[in-house]
C-alpha cells in the first residue's frame, strides 16, 4: 500500500507513454466503413460500397487464436489480430461487431470485432478478424 501522499501510477502516465506506443506503429493502414443503404445505379467508376473513415499508422499483431468455422462447401478459417491505432485525438469513433469497420494494410483486410478498453490507455486497441477462404486472392 502506498503512502497516503503518493500514487502508484502518477498522474499523466498514459499521456506520457502514448508517443512510445505510437512509435511502434509502422504499418500504413486505411479504415473504411461499409456504406449504408443500397448501391447507386448505375455504379460510379471506382465505387466500392465503402466510405473512407481514417488513414494513418497502425501496429498489427496476430494473436495465435485460429478458429475453423462450421463445415461449409469450402474450408474457412478465421484469424484474430490485435490492431493498435494512435491515441492522439485524430481517430474518429470506429464501428465494431458484425458490421465493423474494415482496416486494410499491405493488401490484407481486417474486420474490427471488439474494442478493448482499460483505465490506462496508450493506444486504441481493437480485436479484428481476417477470414481466410479459398476464394481470397
Amino acid at each position: 500500500m502506498p503512502l497516503p501522499s503518493t500514487r502508484i501510477i502518477p498522474a499523466g502516465w498514459s499521456e506520457h507513454h502514448r508517443p512510445v506506443a505510437a512509435g511502434g506503429m509502422t504499418a500504413d493502414c486505411v479504415v473504411e466503413r461499409v456504406a449504408d443503404g443500397p448501391a447507386p445505379f448505375p455504379l460510379p467508376d471506382g465505387w466500392t460500397g465503402r466510405t473512407h473513415v481514417w488513414s494513418g499508422k497502425a501496429r498489427i499483431q496476430e494473436l495465435k487464436r485460429e478458429s475453423t468455422a462450421l463445415p461449409t462447401e469450402q474450408p474457412t478459417e478465421s484469424r484474430q489480430y490485435l490492431i493498435q491505432l494512435p491515441y492522439d485525438g485524430t481517430l474518429p469513433a470506429l464501428w465494431v461487431g458484425e458490421r465493423g469497420d474494415i482496416v486494410t494494410s499491405n493488401g490484407v483486410e481486417y474486420t474490427l470485432k471488439q474494442r478493448m478498453t482499460g483505465s490506462e490507455l496508450w493506444a486504441h486497441d481493437f480485436i479484428a478478424w481476417e477470414n481466410q477462404t479459398q476464394q481470397n486472392p
